[in-house]
């Protein structure tokens, strides 16, 4: 007994060993991309900026420079955040489909930020260019709206009684009802300015960030990958079912509603300066099982670095790919992330029949 107890001991340390041998190849990945994602563009070439970089000041090359390091670190704070709170989403339902995009958190925050610039209480938007001159108030709107989804689902789950499938159902209809607000206020309510605004919007741009947004992005991160982290045991637990949590001293209910509004909060801090970014959260996790497996000590941040590194890489190809046009990067998410998406769960269907 005691051997075959030693034997499973020496296999869960062989996969915990390599899992987190995954982890850190991500992270130096990660490491490595920062770099090469500031270095191409559209303007300056790699060569252009090693020159700056190495002493010959040119304005407008260190001009570049900064803007494409704010854009790339912007893009590997909200694609972490996305990437966690779509693996909390999935473990508080026991679905592979629930995500901050699916159950519509993404959506609502999307139209608590739009409701928030044609108010211009956060700040003021056109064809192009988006101001936030009041950035604070933005991410309030972002969350308060984010909070009434994850309210709706909360009440879809414990009162109307539906099952994991049949929520992620309601909450893309829900979802679709958001779209179907914006849609009706950009036919009737809104002038040219405005509409263009939410379309833009809607697009999903690492672009929108500036100084005072990625302070916020910078401070936000920290307290988000803290807790996205901490909850990874209790998440284990519920995965395997209400009453080997119980049994264990968690309560199930608290446990979802505290890991959801957590996700929730995440999503709508990345949301309320980037726009949506379909796909992104349900690739980042897929990926994630892929090549980490395991508990959700591994894949918590293995989510958050698959999706730093989805969303980095995304972003220097829609910089890239017709330039000197700058993609928004939501559009291009969507054109790699639905075959993408199709694809592996495809593949994991197969593994698993097999």
């Amino acid at each position: 007994m005691s051997s075959s107890a030693s034997g499973i001991e020496h296999v869960l340390t062989h996969l915990d060993k390599r899992r987190f041998f995954s982890l850190f190849l991500l992270s130096i990945l990660l490491i490595f991309s920062i770099p090469i994602a500031v270095a191409f563009g559209t303007v300056y070439k790699p060569w252009d900026v090693l020159s700056y970089l190495f002493g010959n000041s040119q304005t407008g090359a260190g001009l570049v420079v900064a803007l494409r390091f704010r854009r790339v670190i912007a893009a590997v704070i909200v694609g972490a955040l996305i990437g966690g709170g779509s693996m909390l989403a999935q473990a508080s339902f026991r679905n592979p489909l629930a995500s901050p995009f699916t159950l519509g958190i993404s959506h609502a925050a999307a139209l608590g930020v739009a409701v928030s610039l044609l108010l211009q209480v956060g700040g003021l938007g056109g064809a192009w260019i988006i101001s936030f001159t009041r950035p604070f108030f933005v991410a309030f709107f972002a969350f308060i709206f984010a909070a009434f989804q994850v309210v709706l689902i909360l009440l879809l789950s414990w009162w109307a009684g539906l099952d994991t499938r049949a929520l992620v159902l309601a909450s893309i209809a829900v979802s679709f009802t958001y779209q179907a607000i914006l849609y009706f206020m950009q036919y009737l309510v809104l002038d040219e300015v405005q509409l263009a605004t939410v379309i833009f919007w809607t697009f999903g741009d690492l672009g929108k960030v500036g100084w005072s947004e990625l302070t916020i992005l910078l401070v936000g991160f920290p307290l988000f990958a803290a807790m996205y982290i901490a909850l990874h045991k209790d998440l284990d637990l519920i995965v395997f079912g209400d009453e080997l949590a119980k049994a264990s001293g968690v309560e199930p209910r608290k446990m979802r509603l505290t890991a959801v509004i957590i996700s929730a909060l995440g999503t709508a801090l990345a949301t309320a300066f980037v726009g949506v970014l379909a796909f992104l959260c349900l690739l980042s996790s897929h990926v994630t099982r892929m090549i980490v497996g395991g508990r959700h000590k591994f894949q918590i941040p293995g989510a958050m670095l698959t999706g730093a590194l989805l969303l980095t890489w995304s972003d220097l190809l829609s910089r890239t790919l017709l330039a000197p046009l700058v993609l928004p990067v939501g559009i291009l998410l969507s054109f790699i992330g639905g075959p993408l998406l199709v694809f592996l769960l495809f593949r994991v269907n197969r593994s698993g029949n097999d």
